[in-house]
């Protein structure tokens, strides 16, 4: 008998308007499931009936979810593993071919990027890029356009509202030259995201294709990406001071679950409904008018493609 828990029965994370949805037979695809939102919004599709097949960077984490995933659901075979290091777009080829494997018989309904990082430091990828411009923006694309061809229904990218303090610098997008601070260079990684994705999504339209792609941004969520302050100490203080003020893991996810499972327009970008997009349920949110703009995100996106292509495509 499947058990799962009671917290998450009945109708999806308060959503009283919303029928719970039924993923039974859907094959979803999903990164940065091991840790945070991730693992919580990976949990919560399996609950639903998906069956999960979860890109991970680390097989160790990946194997806690399976487990947990198994225990909560009652089904053994509900996650496969891929590995995937998006520090690497060599990985993240090979990552394709795998899922590309494991999905043969299936296809893909979704495919949703949760997986991101914050540094502490200006360091670069495999790849020689920014690192946070290469995990956060250049790696989730490259994967889109390869398992796109075998997408049924939705593409799902998390994003973030700090794509409003980011600014795009094609002189100089990976701060060779200075300039980089936690703040920019973050920002530009979630603008950049923001752009591909919103020409991605005109794209799917214009094409008749029946593939959509939402956009979402968490919120304020208690995670370990808090943990950028390069000082232990520091990182301890500011969780705690955090705690009380951000939303939980699986709160968080309420918007990646909502972007995922429910009829939207293509294109949309989600987020919590609470002052300055911090915590609340999910809504549509307003995004900066750099990040609406149609000719940017055309360059945007062809100059993110010409990254990937040089870094051995």
């Amino acid at each position: 008998m499947t058990r799962t828990r009671s917290a998450r029965s009945g109708a999806p994370l308060g959503w009283e308007h919303l029928p719970a949805p039924d993923l039974r037979g859907r094959t979803v695809v999903m990164t940065g499931a091991s840790d945070g939102l991730g693992r919580e919004a990976a949990l919560q599709l399996a609950l639903w009936g998906a069956d999960l097949v979860l890109a991970v960077r680390s097989r160790d984490k990946g194997e806690i979810v399976r487990s947990r995933v198994t225990a909560e659901t009652g089904r053994p075979g509900a996650v496969r593993l891929v590995d995937l290091d998006l520090d690497d777009l060599s990985s993240v080829r090979a990552a394709a071919e795998a899922i590309g494997r494991e999905t043969a018989g299936t296809g893909i309904d979704l495919l949703i990027h949760v997986a991101g990082l914050v540094t502490r430091r200006r360091e670069e990828t495999a790849d020689g890029f920014e690192r946070m411009l290469g995990v956060n923006a250049l790696a989730p694309l490259l994967l889109t356009d390869l398992l796109l061809p075998s997408v049924r229904d939705r593409v799902v990218v998390v994003a973030s509202h700090a794509h409003t303090f980011g600014r795009v610098d094609r002189a100089d997008p990976h701060f060779r030259r200075g300039g980089w601070s936690l703040r920019a260079a973050y920002g530009r990684s979630k603008l950049v995201t923001m752009l591909w994705g919103l020409d991605l999504a005109e794209q799917l339209t214009a094409t008749g294709s029946p593939v959509d792609l939402q956009l979402v941004h968490p919120g304020w969520v208690l995670t370990n990406l808090q943990n950028a302050t390069g000082s232990d100490h520091l990182d301890a203080l500011v969780t705690a001071a955090s705690r009380p003020l951000a939303m939980t893991a699986q709160e968080g996810a309420a918007s990646v679950l909502l972007a995922a499972t429910q009829p939207l327009p293509s294109g949309s970008y989600l987020g919590p409904d609470g002052p300055g997009a911090l915590h609340g349920r999910p809504t549509f949110l307003r995004r900066s008018p750099t990040a609406l703009d149609r000719g940017l995100a055309r360059e945007v996106a062809a100059w993110a493609r010409a990254e990937v292509d040089g870094a051995g495509g």
